[in-house]
């Protein structure tokens, strides 16, 4: 890879990481980092095992893990779709919801943390550059 890809990994990987020890930290309800893959998936509108599948880069196997491992912890809940052909459905409960808009309040301080590190000007560059198009 080059060294702009494994920098932008780095981080993504560091941003993801810190979003999880936070919400670990504070909560009773323990996240991994690929539970909290799913759960954005599936806040974003995914609700169907397939549908996510088409989001994330993990496989079918680790995607129906996760998803029963969510459903334990009582995040989410799911459910058969009989027609035009048998698929899983997947949705937040109201716990899973909660959860979810409660990570953000984490995520905007670590946006906050950033913006202070690097600077508003640059901070807002960032933002623009991460919005654009690149290929």
């Amino acid at each position: 890879m080059s060294e702009t890809i494994e920098l932008l990994h780095k981080h993504y990987k560091q941003l993801r990481d810190a979003v999880a020890s936070t919400w670990n930290t504070q909560n009773n309800i323990q996240i991994t980092t690929s539970e909290w893959y799913i759960l954005n998936c599936i806040y974003g509108g995914a609700s169907t095992i397939p549908e996510i599948l088409k989001k994330v880069e993990i496989s079918k196997q680790a995607v129906h893990k996760f998803v029963n491992v969510l459903e334990e912890k009582q995040l989410v809940q799911t459910g058969l779709i009989k027609a035009p052909k048998t698929q899983r459905r997947v949705e937040l409960t109201r716990l899973g919801e909660e959860t979810y808009l409660r990570s953000l309040e984490i995520k905007k301080e670590i946006d906050k943390t950033i913006e202070r590190s690097i600077g508003s000007d640059n901070f807002k560059q960032l933002q623009a550059i991460l919005q654009m198009k690149w290929m």
